[in-house]
């Protein structure tokens, strides 16, 4: 009868195991699912934002579209930056200067695999508490480190704030009000330098 005990009491801590690794793996699943998901929403929004560092306070909107995203800096200078995952354009309205930029070798491309690359997603760090979901990832450009945060609130899920750290900063950019727009146009999110003359 002894042997018969212990041999069920293995059994079932083996299943036991079992149960937990599965479960584990189908909620880390849902997880990367569920931001995933939530980023494929992102297209055709608008958000407003603050963005902080040690010198300075801006305000403004961010818009997402299919594969492009417009910031327009509203205060305290009227600055608007397009990113593509190849590409960007900074446009300084008050100087009418425009300068183009690469993003591929960027933590921006960071925020594009995030957004539309599942597999990438599946390979970073995902924490979820009861209240937020945070990404981490640390990249390292130029000799520089950069610790890149995105935190969404959970429950329901939304986008509230990104922050990124390197040797002498940290920048916060955290996000609110976000609303859905009518199909934001491609023409929106030209790249076309609108002071060349």
């Amino acid at each position: 009868m002894q042997v018969k005990d212990k041999f069920l009491e293995k059994i079932n801590l083996l299943v036991f195991i079992l149960v937990l690794c599965f479960s584990h793996n189908l909620y880390a699943k849902n997880i990367y699912e569920k931001v995933f998901n939530y980023n494929d929403t992102l297209k055709n929004s608008t958000a407003n934002f603050i963005q902080t560092n040690v010198n300075y306070l801006q305000e403004g909107l961010i818009f997402f579209g299919d594969k492009r995203i417009k910031i327009i800096y509203k205060k305290p200078q009227k600055i608007t930056i397009i990113l593509s995952e190849k590409k960007g354009i900074y446009i300084n309205h008050e100087l009418k200067e425009s300068q183009f930029f690469a993003t591929r070798n960027s933590y921006i491309k960071f925020l594009f695999d995030v957004f539309h690359n599942k597999e990438y997603l599946k390979n970073i760090v995902v924490k979820k508490s009861n209240h937020k979901i945070e990404i981490n990832e640390k990249i390292t450009l130029d000799n520089i480190l950069y610790n890149i945060k995105l935190i969404y609130e959970n429950e329901p899920i939304n986008l509230r704030r990104l922050e990124i750290i390197d040797n002498d900063e940290k920048t916060q950019i955290g996000f609110f009000n976000h609303r859905t727009e009518q199909n934001l146009e491609k023409k929106f999110f030209s790249m076309i330098d609108p002071y060349l003359q």
